[in-house]
């Protein structure tokens, strides 16, 4: 059997757009993950009450307990070293906490987006459209398949700290009410504990790390399939100068929708960055100072990278994304050069003005409204955890 074409597979998708496209299923894996974490109630309401008592049993043994034994063990520490090993984990830990609290704050205007998606998605009409929008959906669920695979791979190598430890140990240090270093069934009752509640918490961060990304990668993605559309303006046989305007008003209700997305988008994902770079700076930091006073074991090492490499590689895809919507919106710019304008009435090249005009303003996400999500800012918050890491060198 021949292999279908790129252009057949993109001809097959755009026959049935009408049902199958929809980009708000590029989230449909955060919202599984949202409902796993108590946040989402399921559609059958019959099953409502016993969906609350699962999620307040879930979140008090999980979200609230689970960063409140590593805080209390950091308060217990007797000496410096004891406080770097706790204080890494610690410290990423509660930030999670906070990202799932904002979550469930901004939850609603998670919602809010499928109507403004859905507006858009009806407007996709073309092979290349569909296949700029069809992208965007792959792109985000590979994003959080690559994440799902980093933080399992966290989750399994923190076992290593238990197995290869030549004497009785927790995958972190952790102040609990059991005497587990004496017994073995208290032992066994809080790693039991410890590997329950780092899944759940490895869970909600996946959710709270990957949908910045994915509501990004849609945002760019639909202006992309918009810079298609308005290309081809002015282009297409058989339409006269009144259909011409016409569609071109509609690109312009398109744009208007666009921005309507980014400002939505700005406020859900803001405080969420910000936090994401400030987790990232923090944990880099203090794996730096564990390092550096502390030293590494074999069965931590693997661990510590994987966990180092996993909060650096959030902030990068972060900018990564967001440069990209730069980059989106630059073309939009130029896909209205691009158009034929120049055989268009009076009335098109108004309109057009007025379009190109607001297609000049920045598309830019800002982290909690002071920094902008872009390469040269991953750039920046490294070459900043590198002169700490080469202060605290010094200073030993």
């Amino acid at each position: 059997m021949e292999l279908e074409t790129s252009s057949s597979i993109i001809s097959k998708y755009s026959t049935n757009r009408a049902v199958t496209l929809h980009t708000y299923e590029a989230f449909k894996y955060h919202w599984f993950v949202w409902q796993f974490c108590g946040l989402k109630y399921p559609k059958n309401h019959n099953w409502k009450l016993l969906y609350t008592v699962y999620a307040i049993i879930l979140n008090a043994t999980v979200t609230l307990f689970f960063p409140l034994t590593l805080i209390v063990n950091c308060f217990l520490s007797e000496n410096f070293t004891e406080l770097c090993e706790n204080l890494y984990i610690t410290i990423t830990d509660v930030i999670c906490n906070l990202k799932f609290l904002n979550v469930f704050i901004v939850r609603k205007k998670l919602l809010a987006v499928k109507d403004i998606l859905d507006r858009l998605d009806t407007r996709a009409k073309t092979d290349d459209e569909i296949h700029a929008l069809r992208m965007g959906i792959r792109s985000a669920h590979k994003c959080f398949c690559i994440f799902a695979i980093m933080f399992g791979c966290a989750i399994i190598t923190s076992q290593l700290v238990v197995y290869l430890s030549s004497e009785r140990t927790l995958m972190y240090p952790a102040w609990l009410p059991l005497n587990w270093k004496t017994s073995y069934r208290d032992f066994l009752i809080a790693h039991s504990y410890q590997v329950y509640g780092l899944t759940v918490q490895a869970i909600q961060d996946l959710g709270n790390d990957t949908y910045p990304q994915a509501y990004l990668r849609i945002l760019c993605a639909h202006i992309e399939a918009l810079s298609l559309r308005i290309s081809k303006l002015g282009n297409k046989k058989g339409m006269n100068s009144k259909e011409v305007n016409k569609e071109l008003i509609e690109c312009i209700k398109d744009h208007q929708i666009i921005i309507e997305l980014h400002k939505t988008i700005q406020q859900i994902i803001s405080t969420a960055c910000l936090a994401q770079f400030m987790c990232t700076g923090l944990a880099q930091c203090t794996i730096g100072v564990y390092m550096l006073y502390v030293g590494l074991d074999f069965s931590k090492l693997l661990n510590i990278v994987i966990f180092f490499t996993a909060v650096t590689f959030e902030i990068f895809i972060l900018c990564h994304f967001g440069d990209q919507l730069c980059q989106r919106a630059e073309q939009l710019t130029v896909a209205i050069y691009s158009c034929n304008w120049m055989d268009q009435n009076k009335k098109f090249k108004q309109a057009l003005l007025l379009l190109l005009k607001r297609s000049q303003r920045p598309l830019v996400i800002m982290a909690g409204d002071l920094i902008p999500l872009k390469l040269p800012t991953f750039v920046r918050v490294m070459k900043t955890a590198y002169s700490t890491f080469a202060v605290l060198s010094e200073v030993k």
